[in-house]
């Protein structure tokens, strides 16, 4: 509950933006969906910025994605672009590898 108890606090502060860095990391799954269930509701007033490596968690919220790789943005686009770009599948499967 300790996530939710920060994300209500952050939103009782009025943010334009809610910056949430792997919001759903590391806690229970019946807690991590209430913290999806939460955003989901928040007016669209409220701009929402998610760091996370759990795509189908950020394909479920995200109007627009921009995918990094070691730093640099490798794309930026809607959630159809990112899904239906060959470079990203191959970062995310390993079928290129980058050192």
């Amino acid at each position: 509950k300790q996530r939710l108890v920060e994300i209500a606090i952050a939103l009782g502060l009025r943010p334009r933006v809610l910056l949430l860095d792997e919001p759903a990391a590391g806690v229970p799954s019946a807690e991590a969906e209430r913290i999806l269930q939460l955003l989901e509701k928040l007016p669209p007033e409220i701009a929402i910025l998610i760091i996370e490596h759990d795509m189908d968690l950020v394909f479920r919220f995200a109007r627009r994605i921009t995918v990094l790789v070691q730093g640099e943005v490798l794309l930026e686009g809607t959630p159809q672009e990112v899904a239906r770009d060959r470079r990203v599948h191959d970062v995310y499967l390993g079928e290129q590898h980058h050192g």
